[in-house]
């Protein structure tokens, strides 16, 4: 019981660092919060707004996505309040700054309204685009868990740039043989430990047939006490085929990582510069950005696959950011190591949709299939443990399992790029071969009718001895009455056990 308590322990601490590991990957990139701005005002500026509403608007603007981008685009000349599309850069555009076009903004979202007798100066606008800009450090400032992820994203990158032929995909699907290769050792922890099991499974089988038919709560509760009380004497903890799972769940988690975030984990760039770049393709042209539209939140494959044709110098006059450290360096650097997400003309750094992007729509069919396919041969190659079958919906939760699966993964192809759908595809298939080569290495046993009923004669012959009041033996061959409590009782005339 020690060793059982101890496994389960160790699964549940391997389990909490799993979730950190899921959590540390996502922390960091949105926030809902209202942050507080400061507008940067000099003295003897020409201001017609105090500096206690500067700050004011300063934090409004700030918070309001389409309000940032109606100022910054008045900033830059144009007057698009109210516009519906903000990438138009046919607005009529003033050489300068459009102090009428940020007035109505500040009426708009900071309810202050503005006179002849008392306009908005551009010392006024200078003030509160300067404070809203978030200052960017390009080194990156990376913590152990950062640096295990660069490490093997730069492994990654040099894969892609050599074997890979610059080809992401091509990159990714070595890479995840590699993967497999180095978890080679779990798999055969996992393999050994379902040969144990299945080693069980006449004795396990005989214990079941004994209670066979019987599928009220008490039965059930004295079948697994019985199966457990098997595997202690056979020295055999259910458990430990489940810690090697366990153990390679923090390590997949920390894969995906890296594959979907290529620009902080193969590129090495800073998380700042990362969401830099993807505001810069998601602003509006009118605001200085590229106006992209992505599809997907999840990491950095889209806003890279749209950007590895785009010169990326205009990020310096970009009025959102300020950079601390060699901007032109770090960008030319980037921009010469973007890995190609392309095959033929179909671009799998997109996200697959029924509106946009029809032909990936072959990324969550090609998901389904394969993870289907893969469920129901690796059946075939594992030890599958015994489960009783007249147990009600027991059918019909295999079913829903073999399906529901499937289903989900292909659900989540619909909000991670094509890339990251090819990869799970790619990995599924790999694991799958290794199972096959697996249980062809070290085969699971197989057993005979004979086998079965030995186990049952060994069973049989470990149990207490029953007899009649009169002392004679009871013919073991006597089919038992079914109770529903009295489990171990088969006839009224039972009184004693003779060992």
């Amino acid at each position: 019981m020690k060793k059982i308590f101890n496994s389960r322990f160790f699964a549940i601490v391997v389990l909490l660092i799993a979730i950190s590991t899921v959590f540390s990957s996502c922390m960091g990139t949105t926030t809902t919060e209202k942050v507080e701005k400061k507008a940067e005002v000099v003295n003897g500026g020409n201001y017609s707004l105090s500096f206690d509403q500067l700050h004011s608007i300063t934090t409004e603007i700030y918070n309001n996505t389409t309000a940032r981008n109606e100022f910054i685009a008045a900033y830059r000349g144009y007057d698009v309040v109210g516009k519906e599309n903000l990438n138009d850069q046919d607005y009529p555009k003033l050489e300068n700054i459009n102090l009428e076009a940020a007035e109505k903004v500040i009426a708009k979202y900071a309810g202050i309204a503005f006179t002849d007798e008392n306009p908005l100066t551009t010392d006024d606008v200078l003030s509160i685009v300067n404070g809203m800009k978030d200052t960017v450090e390009l080194e990156a400032n990376r913590n152990f868990l950062g640096n295990v992820r660069y490490y093997i994203g730069s492994f990654l990158g040099l894969i892609t740039r050599t074997i890979g032929f610059g080809n992401y995909l091509v990159g990714i699907c070595i890479f995840a043989i590699i993967i497999e290769i180095f978890m080679i050792p779990f798999a055969i922890k996992q393999q050994k430990n379902s040969i144990k099991q299945a080693k069980l499974r006449p004795k396990e089988m005989a214990i079941r047939n004994r209670y066979k038919g019987r599928n009220d709560q008490a039965t059930q509760q004295k079948v697994a006490q019985e199966i457990q009380e098997l595997y202690q004497r056979e020295n055999f903890n259910p458990m430990s085929g489940c810690l090697p799972m366990l153990i390679q769940l923090p390590i997949i988690m920390l894969l995906y990582n890296i594959v979907v975030n290529p620009v902080v984990n193969v590129l090495g760039a800073s998380d700042g510069l990362a969401t830099a770049l993807n505001t810069f393709a998601t602003t509006s042209k009118a605001a200085g950005g590229l106006g992209l539209s992505l599809s997907s939140s999840n990491g950095t494959i889209e806003v890279l696959s749209h950007l590895r044709n785009i010169e990326l110098s205009e990020l310096a006059n970009f009025e959102y950011f300020t950079f601390n450290g060699d901007l032109a360096g770090t960008l030319a650097s980037i921009q010469n190591n973007i890995p190609s997400f392309n095959i033929g003309s179909l671009n799998f750094g997109l996200t697959p949709s029924f509106k946009e992007n029809f032909l990936l729509l072959i990324v969550p069919v090609l998901t389904f299939v394969v993870y289907f396919g893969s469920m129901k041969i690796s059946k075939k190659f594992t030890y599958q443990p015994t489960q009783n079958e007249n147990a009600p919906g027991a059918g019909c939760s295999t079913k829903m399992m073999e399906f529901s699966m499937p289903l989900m993964s292909t659900f989540f192809c619909f909000m991670v790029p094509g890339a990251v759908g090819i990869y799970w595809v790619f990995r599924s298939i790999i694991s799958t071969i290794k199972q096959f080569i697996m249980s062809k290495v070290m085969p699971l046993p197989k057993f005979t009718e004979e086998d079965y009923k030995e186990a049952e004669r060994e069973l049989n012959s470990k149990r207490p001895q029953r007899k009649r009041k009169n002392g004679e033996d009871l013919d073991p061959d006597r089919e038992r009455p079914r109770s529903l409590h009295h489990i171990d009782d088969d006839d009224e005339d039972y009184i004693t056990f003779v060992n």
